[in-house]
């Protein structure tokens, strides 16, 4: 295994450990609502934090997209825009269809597709050889990991949490309309790796005018968030509407809510950019390879948190083995993927 390909993967766990525990700071948030919270993290992460280092770091950002045709650049917007959307979409799904049906398909899909579709695509000499095999049987076996942890999600929440419903928001939805939601949240989410993927383009573009591989990436990162994140402030927006709850934001608010905000976008900030650093390293799979490792990692770190946070105290023996058989099975997927990767 060379030098590049274990810096790929030391990057991609430290942004799968930081992407997964970006949600852990809204648990400490006590006055604010949902949207409240959301809110803050999106103006912080994808409108102040992100374009101020994609600028430091690119501040020629503007002459990389000029030099980038008007294909590409629509390239990725749209796919941006589609994961903005696919964002929202995924607090709907699992509000619609529950922690083990909606949760378990919505990251299937996103994690196969945002993997396969690149592979496919852009290395199509490698999908049948070992390497690609192996990233493949590594695909499944984190989709079947994920299901173990959704569906072991759902027990635990039957039993100890019987008439609550702090995550849900109020919607009710027919079974088609509910399953046609979770479908697009998991294809639209899967745009986020397209967009990079098929997006390399402006990487290059970077590279013309003297920028590194990474700091390419970050301009790439800056004009699909942004659209992105337009949908993600629109939705809150949306919410405040609905709720008419708009005014607690400075009326019932407390300096550490502001704080954990904050950390949310910082620790979401970094998880993009060092997955760019980590599949980059990967070199010609790094977006298929890099896209799964990322997700593998994100899932086990936020169950970690979970557990951390004593939100599986009491539950039940069966949650608990097959919340254990689950992340059992999403490392044996990391050691799939690392293995097609080595050779690659």
């Amino acid at each position: 295994m060379s030098q590049s390909h274990l810096f790929g993967f030391f990057w991609l766990f430290v942004a799968g450990t930081t992407g997964g525990a970006f949600v852990l700071p809204m648990k400490f948030v006590r006055r604010w609502k949902w949207e409240h919270t959301w809110l803050v993290y999106s103006v912080l992460a994808f409108f102040i934090l992100l374009p101020v280092f994609a600028l430091l770091t690119v501040p020629k950002a503007w002459q990389v997209y000029q030099l980038c045709s008007a294909r590409v650049l629509w390239i990725v917007i749209l796919n941006g825009a589609g994961w903005g959307a696919g964002s929202v979409l995924f607090g709907l799904g699992v509000d619609a269809l529950g922690m083990a049906l909606g949760f378990s398909m919505m990251t299937g899909i996103y994690t196969a597709l945002g993997t396969l579709v690149p592979l496919v695509m852009l290395t199509p000499d490698l999908v049948w050889t070992q390497n690609g095999l192996l990233i493949i049987a590594g695909n499944v076996v984190t989709i079947i990991g994920v299901v173990l942890c959704a569906v072991a999600g759902d027990v635990r929440n039957r039993k100890i949490q019987q008439g609550e419903a702090e995550t849900q928001l109020g919607i009710k939805f027919s079974f088609p309309v509910a399953l046609t939601i979770c479908v697009l949240a998991g294809v639209l989410s899967a745009m986020l790796n397209f967009a990079f993927a098929f997006g390399s383009p402006m990487i290059d573009a970077a590279r013309q005018l003297g920028y590194s591989k990474d700091d390419g990436a970050n301009v790439l990162w800056l004009l699909a968030i942004l659209a992105g994140g337009t949908l993600n402030v629109g939705y809150c927006f949306y919410l405040f509407q609905r709720n008419r709850n708009w005014s607690m934001l400075w009326r019932n608010t407390a300096p550490w809510d502001w704080f954990h905000a904050a950390m949310m976008a910082l620790l979401w900030t970094a998880s993009l950019f060092v997955y760019g650093w980590g599949a980059n390293d990967l070199g010609r799979l790094g977006p298929a390879l890099g896209w799964s490792l990322w997700n593998a990692f994100l899932i086990i770190t936020t169950f970690a948190c979970g557990w951390l946070t004593n939100e599986w105290k009491g539950s039940p023996r069966n949650a608990i083995r097959l919340l254990m058989g689950g992340i059992a099975l999403l490392i044996v997927a990391t050691v799939l993927l690392g293995m097609g990767g080595a050779g690659a």
